[in-house]
């Protein structure tokens, strides 16, 4: 008989895989191609001001997570970072919101975003597919992703460093494209609310949508544990990672709202990948289709790094006894944390085919990403506030540590206001939704009982 192992391994991550961990959680090809437009929906022509505000977030959420790892790295990630500054239960109140950040909301949401842009880009290219194709689309890529998450960490790094570099290769490509076939590239009032139909309301729900397309930035905070010099390498890796994504985003989001045209937004989320369209228009067919392998296969390895880090989000909360412990088990040879990765493979889902059946892919896609974009709000504005707390804690207390987190939690909350001020009937049942998951959340760990902290060998200095 096996014996029971609930150990991931130790230091075979590298910096490289570290900072491609969160750069595949962003996903930038499938985020520009696609995610983007859930926030050009409702900001249209501002869409680059919300990236903008965005930018300006997370270089100051990025500090907080820098500041921490230099204290802590460990497989629970921003539930640890809370955990360590406001003490157990409302760290599990973190764990809990990181759940609706991946688990309800970015697996399935990304299962909608891959099969929807496989669907639409191929009838770009001529191939019209049944209108259920969806549906199975998402599941083999439910699949793909599961497979190689349970194989181990280390496989599924290799894989997204070589296909990440190269993406953001064909990016920059597409841009230059696209700035070169567009009559008027300058235009700085779409850094401004002129835009937008509903001027800052537009932009504030824009802005939940921004984030959901950035988010995963930090994620390599949850293989603190798997990392090679963990606490050196996540700083070095939150500052590359950090500058990467918001100089790309912000700048590829510039690119396609002028390429598209500022008064012709309105229609660039019903064509649902609008980058495609625009890079076939500019660039040529062979372009359209190099960025459409790599916009399906983006979508392929955000799913892997998504579930990657919620499963070790459940993990570490499942061995401090605030999930049930089966979660806590590793797989006897690869060592992935694999009852929770087929927790949240199978929870994806059955959101991913009740809410894609019952609202349709479109709208599934609007709810699960409302989900992914709140809960990474709610989960930085919790530790923004740790850090100060953790600090004053270990007496190493400093000024920028309160200052420069409550700039990005303002921000954040800016955007979570803006996710209450849509008339949309899915965002309406998908606000109400994630209200009932935190109360519940909320709920049970303030009376949860059985917590034991217990920290592993360097996973605090």
């Amino acid at each position: 008989m096996v014996s029971e192992s609930r150990d991931l391994k130790k230091g075979i991550v590298t910096f490289w895989m570290l900072v491609f961990q969160s750069i595949s959680f962003t996903a930038p090809a499938i985020a520009v191609g696609a995610t983007m437009t859930g926030a050009a929906a409702f900001a249209l022509g501002a869409l680059p001001l919300t990236y903008l505000l965005a930018l300006f977030a997370v270089l100051a959420a990025g500090f907080a997570v820098y500041v921490f790892s230099k204290k802590v790295a460990s497989s629970g990630g921003y539930y640890r970072y809370i955990e360590r500054g406001f003490g157990p239960r409302t760290g599990g109140f973190g764990g809990w919101v990181y759940m609706l950040y991946t688990v309800i909301g970015g697996t399935p949401f990304i299962y909608f975003e891959t099969s929807l842009v496989l669907v639409y880009g191929l009838q770009i290219l001529g191939y019209n597919l049944p209108s259920w194709a969806w549906y199975p689309i998402g599941i083999v890529v439910a699949a793909i992703a599961f497979i190689f998450a349970y194989s181990g960490i280390k496989n599924s790094l290799i894989y997204s460093m070589y296909t990440g570099s190269i993406e953001m290769i064909i990016l920059i490509v597409v841009a230059v494209f696209i700035l070169l076939h567009t009559p008027h590239p300058v235009n700085l009032n779409v850094f401004t609310p002129k835009y937008s139909p509903t001027g800052w309301e537009g932009v504030a729900l824009g802005l939940v949508f921004a984030f959901t397309s950035l988010s995963g930035w930090g994620s390599m905070a949850f293989l603190g544990t798997e990392a090679k010099s963990a606490h050196l390498n996540m700083r070095k890796g939150v500052i590359v990672v950090v500058l990467i994504l918001t100089t790309l985003f912000l700048f590829m989001s510039y690119v396609m709202t002028v390429g598209w045209g500022v008064q012709n937004m309105g229609t660039y989320f019903t064509n649902f990948i609008p980058g495609m369209v625009l890079a076939l228009r500019d660039g040529g067919i062979i372009l359209a289709v190099i960025f459409f392998i790599f916009m399906v296969n983006s979508g392929m390895v955000d799913t892997l790094a998504i579930i990657n880090a919620g499963a070790r989000d459940m993990y570490t909360m499942a061995k401090d006894g605030l999930l049930i412990k089966k979660l806590s088990l590793t797989h006897p040879v690869h060592k992935s944390p694999h009852m929770a990765l087929i927790l949240q493979t199978i929870v994806g889902l059955i959101i991913f085919t009740v809410t894609g059946w019952l609202f349709g892919p479109l709208n599934g896609f609007l709810v699960t990403g409302l989900w992914t974009g709140v809960g990474t709000l709610i989960d930085h504005i919790l530790l923004n506030t740790s850090l100060p707390l953790y600090f004053r804690k270990v007496k190493s207390l400093r000024w920028t540590y309160v200052v420069v987190p409550a700039i990005a939690s303002a921000i954040y909350l800016f955007a979570i206001y803006g996710s209450f001020l849509s008339i949309n009937i899915y965002i309406i049942i998908g606000t109400i939704v994630l209200v009932i998951w935190l109360l519940v959340g909320g709920i049970i760990y303030s009376f949860k009982k059985g917590i034991r902290i217990v920290l592993e060998e360097g996973e605090e200095i």
